[in-house]
């Protein structure tokens, strides 16, 4: 049966914090989530998944847009034609963006009124392994015209209503044997779906977007949704604890292997004990006024400001981030890391040499604990955008915490001649789980 994938990748990613779509943000190994996600496609087709086609739903519009169609080209080879579609101002206008482009690609696959189906996937599940997916298509090849993994539920759930003093009570306790915390990839008979969509749509009576997953919008329209079993790897990264659970999944995942005799050889960390602190600094002279460039701080850009001299974007909170880590691991300082012998990383930003930093602390068996950077400069106003920076700096680290802070030296010194700007940070790192 002709079969496309939906892949929802459109979403701004708020609650994770990460200061861009949350399928560009990156897990503990650097690859982002979209990566993930279409590696654990390509993982399901090598397991036996039948597809003729894949959506990918971009955001809808700008250099996001752009962003997440060059990572689905740079991504591994499915062997279907791929097609990036934007994405709307909901899910559920995303997702019809999705099935009616779903539709078009199946459309000479098979004749009127032959039953074609889709898989409806986030990518934000980038973990999901070929069992889900396998199950999902096993339902619909039996006659389901929806079905959908979930688990059993472990904890006690509660109904809520509003009481009194503004707070919520408990107005019911329902079964937890008959609950399931539902995951994607769903699975659907097209057609079905498309009408199931159309008919919600026009309802008056319903609210299409309080219906949060397409299973709700076939619930609505009356038709049965069936539950397959689904696999606690198939969560979904939303906060950023989640990036925590990602990394030790991947963990779990990877093959104890020793690294390629053609590998650069890396220094490893040091035995002394652990949890082990380090301090790193970073600094810049402000670029000349006649020759200007943008500034980079704290993993993000800060338009209308004067950037610094520099090779790389100078962005001395990453900087110093890095060089912290390092000394504490016992894996040296970027001169070091980031010499003239590694050539790929001559263009790298400041979260590009923390995700590579990253990768290395993982290789030595480390993870980051903390890392708290101070920035020391009259301007930016580091605290008009204090939570960006932390999230972006967070985001290249894995998920790890990271604070920052900012300072100023009352007008004495290099500094307090603005001449340029410094970071500082401290970090801690801890043995790997």
């Amino acid at each position: 049966m002709p079969t496309a994938l939906v892949i929802a990748a459109a979403g701004a990613g708020t609650r994770l914090g990460a200061g861009l779509p949350k399928a560009l943000a990156p897990l503990a190994d650097g690859r982002t989530l979209l990566r993930h996600c279409l590696e654990s496609v390509a993982a399901a087709r090598t397991a036996g998944l039948d597809l003729d086609a894949v959506v990918v739903l971009t955001p809808p519009a700008g250099a996001d847009a752009g962003r997440v169609a060059a990572e689905v080209d740079a991504g591994p080879r499915l062997d279907v034609p791929v097609h990036c579609v934007p994405g709307g101002a909901e899910r559920a206008d995303s997702v019809r963006a999705g099935l009616a482009a779903a539709s078009r690609a199946l459309a000479d696959l098979a004749p009127a009124g032959a039953p074609r189906r889709v898989l409806v996937h986030d990518a934000a599940r980038a973990l999901t392994p070929p069992s889900v997916f396998a199950a999902v298509t096993a339902a619909l090849e039996t006659g389901a015209v929806a079905a959908v993994p979930g688990l059993p539920l472990t904890d006690t759930v509660k109904q809520v209503t509003p009481g009194r003093g503004g707070v919520d009570v408990v107005a019911a306790t329902p079964a937890r044997a008959a609950l399931r915390a539902i995951q994607t990839p769903q699975g659907f008979d097209l057609d079905t779906l498309l009408a199931a969509h159309e008919a919600v749509r026009t309802d008056p009576t319903l609210d299409a977007a309080a219906l949060t997953d397409d299973a709700m919008v076939m619930e609505a329209a009356g038709h049965e949704v069936v539950v397959v079993p689904g696999d606690p790897a198939a969560f979904k990264v939303t906060a950023p604890a989640d990036l925590d659970l990602a990394r030790l999944e991947l963990a779990r995942r990877a093959p104890q292997e020793e690294a390629p005799m053609d590998q650069p050889a890396r220094p490893a960390a040091a035995a002394a004990p652990l949890p082990r602190v380090g301090i790193g600094t970073d600094v810049h002279a402000w670029a000349p006024e006649d020759a200007p460039r943008p500034l980079w701080l704290g993993g993000i850009h800060w338009p209308g400001e004067r950037g610094v001299a520099a090779t790389s974007d100078g962005d001395v909170a990453a900087h110093a981030a890095c060089n912290a880590l390092l000394s504490a691991a016992g894996l040296g300082d970027l001169g070091a890391v980031f010499g003239v012998d590694r050539p790929e990383m001559a263009d790298a930003s400041g979260a590009d040499m923390l995700r590579e930093v990253l990768r290395l602390l993982t290789e030595a068996g480390v993870a980051v604990g903390n890392v708290a950077v101070q920035v020391v400069a009259p301007r930016p106003k580091v605290g008009t955008r204090r939570a960006e920076m932390e999230a972006a700096l967070s985001a290249a680290l894995g998920g790890a915490p990271v604070s920052v802070s900012a300072a100023t030296t009352d007008r004495l010194g290099f500094i307090g001649r603005k001449e340029g700007l410094v970071g500082i940070a401290t970090a801690l790192v801890i043995p790997a789980a």
